[in-house]
């Protein structure tokens, strides 16, 4: 079991830090061997992504979240690829997962492109860039994504280049919801109703 969670505010900075505190603190009850953010600050085309092989709470703690106009997180519960913290990262898609892929080695073949994790979910991102690469849209994507894998796939992909974000499930754990400005999703609905 994995958390994610995420804050998008396209008019401002994101809306309560305490509301993100919440998010933060549930995501971790739901995995703490690993953690990852994607954030950016409206300001530029550069995303960052931190990665940590420790909770989130004490990652979330060393960012500065205050200008953030984006922020997806991700508590790890490792169950495959061991080394290999989210978010993946292939060329301009960002993936978030929260599931196991039980067909990702039986995927790899049927697609040109080279695998360079252990991990599950490095088919959702190999599997994102093939179908832009082949000229799909990004809300093409999701649909072709959720056909192809079998499993739990509860997902945030975020295609840096197009500045889209798709947020998608196929077991009904993500959850949208508002907070002031933002829009705010998690793996578990409790949280986006706490808040600050």
């Amino acid at each position: 079991m994995c958390g994610i969670f995420g804050f998008l505010n396209q008019k401002g900075m994101l809306t309560s830090s305490k509301s993100l505190c919440k998010l933060v603190s549930h995501s971790e009850q739901r995995g703490r061997d690993s953690s990852g953010f994607l954030i950016h600050d409206g300001s530029s085309s550069q995303f960052e992504v931190h990665k940590a092989d420790y909770p989130i709470t004490r990652l979330h703690g060393e960012l500065d979240s205050r200008t953030i106009k984006l922020m997806i997180g991700h508590s790890r519960l490792v169950t495959n690829g061991i080394t290999d913290n989210q978010p993946v990262l292939r060329d301009e898609v960002i993936v978030f997962h929260n599931g196991i892929i039980v067909n990702a080695d039986e995927i790899w073949p049927t697609i040109p492109i080279e695998r360079k994790l252990s991990i599950d979910t490095e088919i959702i991102a190999a599997l994102a860039v093939h179908y832009l690469e082949e000229g799909l849209s990004p809300e093409e994507i999701p649909s072709l994504i959720l056909e192809r894998c079998r499993g739990v796939v509860a997902c945030a992909l975020a295609f840096t280049k197009r500045g889209k974000l798709c947020v998608f499930s196929n077991n009904g754990s993500m959850f949208i919801g508002q907070d002031g400005d933002s829009k705010v999703f998690a793996s578990e609905s409790y949280p986006l109703t706490q808040r600050g």
